[in-house]
C-alpha cells in the first residue's frame, strides 16, 4: 500500500520551504495522482506559492547544471517563457546538453531577455508545470463536485480541506471549494457535516435559501420538503435565512450552540423557535437507527420508505394518526411491519412482487410504544 505523504509538506512551514518539500516529493518517481491533486490544490491558494515553487524548481536545476548561467530572472518571466513555448517542451529530446546562448558585453533588460529554451528537465518545463498545475487548481476550485446516495445507502467523503460530508439516503450534495470560501449545495436529503478549521475560509451549507455557515464544528442538516432542520453537534453555526417575501433586505443571522436544533420552514423566511435537541436522536441516522418519541404512525412509514425500497402504505388516516415511541433499524422494515400486525384490527396486504405492504385497520387506539 501506498504511503500518504501529503503530511510530509508542513503547513506552519515558511511558504519557500514548503515549496522546496514538494519539489522533492513531485520528483520522485512514486508519486500518486492524489498527491499530485493535493499539489495543486496547494498552489492555488496564493501567487505566493507559484512563485516559491518556481524559484525550488529554478534552484535545483541551477545546483544540477555545469555549463548554463542561472540569473535572478523574475518570476514573471518564467511563466511567460513557459506559456509561449508549451509545444517546444513537448518536443524537447530527454538527454544531452542545452546549447548556451551567448552574453551581451552590455547588461540585458529582464523585461527584453528571452530565457533559454532547455530541455524537458529545463526551467521553462517546471515553470509551464507549476502554470498547469495553477489552472487545475483552479479548476478543482471552480468546478464543483457531486457527492450522492440512492435509497437506502450512506456514504462519508473526505473533502480536499479535511472536512467530512456523511450523506443519508437518497441525498446529494455540491462542493465548491474556493481559496477563500467553502461552499456545500445540499440538493436533497440530509448529511453530517464535520467542518475542518479554517478561520480564512467560511465553510457554508445551502439548503434551498437557507445558508449554514460554521468555520471549524460538527452539525446536521436535513432537508425537506416542508423545511429545512438545522442542529448543532459540536461548536456554533450561523444560519442566514432568506428576507420575508415582499420585503428588501437582509434575512435573518440565526446563532446556534451547540445542542440546539432549527427548523425553518419551505416558506420564505419563516422558521420556528430555536430548541434543545437530542442530539443523540438527530444523528442516530449514522448508526442506520431509526427514533421516534410521539411520533405519527403516517410520518414513521414515510420514513422507512426513505430508506428501502418497498413501500409500506398506511391507507387509514385515523391509524396514520396514531402516535408511536421507539427505537427501529432503517434497513429492517419488517420490524415495524411486525409491529404494525400487532395492532388491534390492523391487516397488511402484500403486493405480488414484495414491493409494496398496504396497511389497514378496522378499529384504532391510541399511543404506542415500541422496544428498542
Amino acid at each position: 500500500m501506498q504511503r500518504d505523504r501529503n503530511n510530509e509538506v508542513d503547513p506552519n512551514a515558511p511558504v519557500t520551504e514548503q515549496a522546496s518539500c514538494w519539489w522533492v516529493l513531485l520528483n520522485e518517481a512514486d508519486t500518486s495522482a492524489a498527491e499530485r491533486r493535493a499539489f495543486a490544490e496547494w498552489v492555488v491558494r496564493s501567487p505566493e506559492r507559484v512563485e516559491a515553487f518556481l524559484q525550488a524548481a529554478r534552484l535545483s536545476q541551477a545546483l544540477k547544471s555545469n555549463t548554463t548561467r542561472w540569473p535572478d530572472t523574475p518570476v514573471e518571466e518564467l511563466i511567460l517563457a513557459a506559456q509561449a513555448a508549451p509545444s517546444d517542451i513537448a518536443s524537447f529530446p530527454t538527454g544531452g546538453r542545452e546549447q548556451p546562448q551567448p552574453h551581451s558585453a552590455t547588461p540585458t533588460s529582464w523585461r527584453t531577455l528571452r530565457v533559454p529554451r532547455l530541455k524537458a528537465t529545463g526551467i521553462a518545463a517546471l515553470a509551464a508545470m507549476a502554470v498547469v498545475a495553477f489552472a487545475a487548481g483552479l479548476y478543482i476550485y471552480l468546478s464543483p463536485q457531486r457527492f450522492a446516495t440512492s435509497v437506502g445507502e450512506q456514504r462519508s467523503v473526505v473533502l480536499s480541506d479535511g472536512s467530512i460530508v456523511t450523506l443519508n439516503t437518497s441525498s446529494s450534495v455540491e462542493v465548491r471549494m474556493a481559496r477563500d470560501h467553502r461552499v456545500v449545495k445540499l440538493l436533497a436529503g440530509e448529511a453530517l457535516f464535520q467542518v475542518a478549521h479554517d478561520a480564512q475560509r467560511p465553510f457554508d451549507v445551502m439548503a434551498a435559501e437557507t445558508i449554514v455557515r460554521a468555520i471549524g464544528t460538527q452539525f446536521n442538516v436535513d432537508r425537506r420538503p416542508s423545511g429545512t432542520t438545522v442542529t448543532v453537534v459540536e461548536g456554533r453555526v450561523a444560519v442566514l435565512t432568506a428576507p420575508d417575501e415582499g420585503q428588501g433586505g437582509a434575512g435573518a443571522r440565526l446563532p446556534l450552540e451547540a445542542g440546539e436544533q432549527l427548523t425553518l420552514s419551505a416558506q420564505r423566511g419563516s422558521h420556528h423557535p430555536a430548541v434543545h435537541a437530542d442530539v443523540a436522536t438527530a444523528i442516530a441516522w449514522t448508526q442506520r437507527k431509526l427514533v421516534f418519541e410521539h411520533r405519527p404512525l403516517g410520518e414513521v412509514a414515510d420514513e422507512f420508505n426513505r430508506y428501502n425500497r418497498a413501500i409500506i402504505e398506511i391507507r387509514s388516516d385515523e391509524l396514520r394518526s396514531q402516535e408511536v415511541t421507539g427505537v427501529f433499524q432503517a434497513n429492517d422494515p419488517g420490524s415495524f411491519l411486525a409491529f404494525l400486525s400487532r395492532i388491534p384490527g390492523v391487516a397488511i396486504n402484500v403486493s405480488t412482487d414484495n414491493s409494496r405492504f398496504v396497511v389497514t385497520q378496522e378499529n384504532a387506539s391510541t399511543t404506542l410504544h415500541h422496544a428498542k
